[in-house]
C-alpha cells in the first residue's frame, strides 16, 4: 500500500475527478485502500454527477462498517455518500417511498450516530449536525435545520459552513416577512432577526479557511458575496433580558417564535406563532374552527413543559417543589424525588405534543375518527398483503406537494422503531417518552456531569455547500 497515492488520489479528486476515478486500479485491497477508494467515488461521483460512482462508494463502505466496531469517520462518510445519492437519484422524489427516501433516512441515522459517540471530536459532530441541518432543509424542516446549525455552531464556533447555512435561511425569512408582514410577524422580530443576520456574518468573515476546509474552495465567492451584503445591515444594541427564565429561553432558542425582542420578553408575552388565517368549506358550520383551540391547548402544553424543565434542570438549582418524600438506596446511582419526577414529566408532555399534532391534522383534514388520531396512525394503514396504505385525506396532501405534511411524516420516520431499516436517529426521544409513561425510568445522578451542548443528539447558494458537504478522510 502507497500512503503517497492514497494521498495523490484524495487531492486529485478536487482538481480532476475524472482521472482520479481512472487511477483506482491501482489500489490494493488493504482497508485503507478501500476507504480511500469509496471516498474518491462519491467525492469524485459528485462533482461529475454520476449516481453510479456514488453508489459504488456507498456500497464499499456499507460492507466496510458492517465487519469493524463503530468508526465514526466511517459513518460520516457512508452518510455523506447515501445524502449525495439521494440528491443524485433520478425522476421525481417520493415524500412517503423510494430509494431517495431510504438514503435520506440512513444518512441522518449515522450522522446521529456520531452524535452519541463519545470519543468522536467535536470538529465530527459539529459537522455532522451541520450536515443533518442540510439533510432537514430538504424536507421541509427547516426550524429543526436552523437549530442544527446553531447547536453546530455552540459545539465548534468556528464553524462558518453552520452559520452561513442559519445566515441565508435567515435572509430568506427576513425577505418574506418585508412581503407579507401581517403573516411573518408571529415567526419573529425583525430587527433581531437582522442582528443575528449581521452577527452570522462576522463568524463566517472570520473563518474563511473553515469554509474551505469543509466545504472546498469553489463555495468562497459566492459565500463571501452573502456576508459582504449581510454585514452592511446597520448594527443594533441588543438589550439585555433580566428575567432568568426569559434569559434560558432566548439562550436556547425555545420561544415559540424563532428571534424575540428584548421588549417582548420583558412583557412576558413572546411565545406569538400562530395560525394568521384558515380556509373552511361552505358546508362547516358557523363557529370559529377547532384547530385554534387546538392551537392554543398545544401552546399551553409547550410553555408547561418548558417551564418545569427550567424550574428542575440544574441538581444545584432551588426549584418551588417540595421533596416530602423518603426514598430507599437503590445502590445503582439512581436518584429520586419530585425534582426527577417533574423532569421525566417534561419530556413526556413536549413529546405528547406531537399527538395533539396528529389530531389537529386528521380534523382539519377531515379524517375518519380523526379525534382518536396519534402521530404514529394518523399517516395510514397497513392493508392487504402486508402493505401500507396511505390514509387518502394524506395520500392527496403528499401528492400537492404540501411542505409541512412532507416535513411531519419525515418527523414520524425519525422517531420511528423499525428492526429492518434500524431506529430513526430520534428514536430514543419516543422509547424515553414510553418508558417514563408505562414503566419506571430512574435518573442517574452520572446526568449531572453531561454537557447539554454534547449530549443533544462541496456548492453555496450556486449548490455547493447546500448539496455538497464536504468527507473527512
Amino acid at each position: 500500500m502507497s500512503l503517497e497515492k492514497i494521498k495523490h488520489l484524495l487531492k486529485l479528486r478536487d482538481e480532476d475527478p475524472e482521472t482520479a476515478i481512472s487511477l483506482l486500479g491501482e489500489l490494493g485491497c488493504s482497508l485503507e485502500e478501500r476507504v480511500a477508494a469509496a471516498i474518491v467515488l462519491i467525492d469524485c461521483g459528485d462533482a461529475m454527477e454520476d449516481v453510479a460512482s456514488v453508489s459504488q462508494g456507498v456500497e464499499i463502505l456499507n460492507e466496510i462498517v458492517k465487519s469493524i466496531n463503530h468508526d465514526s469517520t466511517l459513518f460520516y462518510n457512508l452518510a455523506n455518500g447515501l445524502h449525495i445519492r439521494s440528491r443524485l437519484g433520478h425522476g421525481p422524489i417520493s415524500p412517503v417511498a423510494g430509494q431517495a427516501l431510504e438514503d435520506r433516512f440512513q444518512a441522518r441515522v449515522h450522522f446521529g450516530s456520531i452524535m452519541r459517540d463519545s470519543n468522536a471530536s467535536d470538529e465530527l459532530k459539529s459537522q455532522s449536525l451541520t450536515n443533518i441541518g442540510i439533510l432537514l432543509l430538504e424536507t421541509s424542516r427547516w426550524v429543526e435545520a436552523v437549530d442544527c446549525f446553531q447547536k453546530a455552531q455552540k459545539i465548534l464556533p468556528r464553524n462558518s459552513v453552520a452559520a452561513y447555512q442559519e445566515m441565508r435561511y435567515s435572509m430568506r425569512l427576513a425577505a418574506l416577512f418585508h412581503r407579507k408582514p401581517k403573516i411573518y410577524r408571529t415567526y419573529c422580530h425583525l430587527d433581531t432577526l437582522l442582528e443575528r443576520i449581521r452577527e452570522l456574518s462576522d463568524v463566517v468573515s472570520a473563518n474563511y479557511e473553515t469554509l474551505v476546509e469543509f466545504s472546498g474552495k469553489n463555495a468562497l465567492p459566492s459565500v463571501r458575496k452573502a456576508a459582504e451584503d449581510a454585514a452592511r445591515i446597520k448594527p443594533c444594541l441588543k438589550k439585555r433580558i433580566d428575567n432568568p427564565y426569559f434569559a434560558f429561553v432566548d439562550a436556547n432558542g425555545l420561544s415559540l417564535s424563532l428571534h424575540c425582542s428584548a421588549e417582548e420578553y420583558s412583557s412576558g408575552r413572546f411565545d406569538l406563532l400562530t395560525i394568521p388565517s384558515i380556509r373552511a368549506k361552505l358546508s362547516d358550520e358557523h363557529r370559529v374552527p377547532e384547530i385554534f383551540a387546538m392551537i392554543n391547548v398545544m401552546k399551553s402544553d409547550f410553555a408547561l413543559a418548558r417551564q418545569l424543565f427550567f424550574d428542575v434542570r440544574g441538581i444545584d438549582t432551588d426549584t418551588p417543589f417540595f421533596e416530602t418524600t423518603s426514598h430507599a438506596d437503590t445502590l445503582d446511582y439512581a436518584v429520586y424525588g419530585v425534582r426527577f419526577s417533574a423532569l421525566t414529566s417534561a419530556q413526556r408532555i413536549a413529546f405528547d405534543i406531537l399527538d395533539k399534532i396528529a389530531v389537529a391534522l386528521a380534523c382539519y383534514l377531515g379524517t375518519k375518527q380523526a379525534h382518536k388520531a396519534s402521530f404514529s396512525n394518523v399517516w395510514g394503514r397497513v392493508g392487504r398483503g402486508g402493505v401500507f396504505e396511505l390514509n387518502k385525506e394524506i395520500d392527496i396532501s403528499f401528492r400537492m406537494g404540501n411542505p409541512g405534511m412532507i416535513a411531519l411524516h419525515n418527523i414520524f420516520h425519525d422517531i420511528s422503531k423499525d428492526d429492518s431499516r434500524g431506529h430513526g436517529f430520534m428514536e430514543a426521544h419516543k422509547s424515553y417518552r414510553n418508558s417514563s409513561t408505562h414503566r419506571f425510568s430512574r435518573v442517574s445522578d452520572l446526568l449531572c456531569m453531561i454537557d447539554p451542548v454534547h449530549a443533544s443528539p462541496k456548492g453555496s447558494m450556486n449548490d455547493h455547500l447546500e448539496r455538497n458537504p464536504r468527507r473527512t478522510a
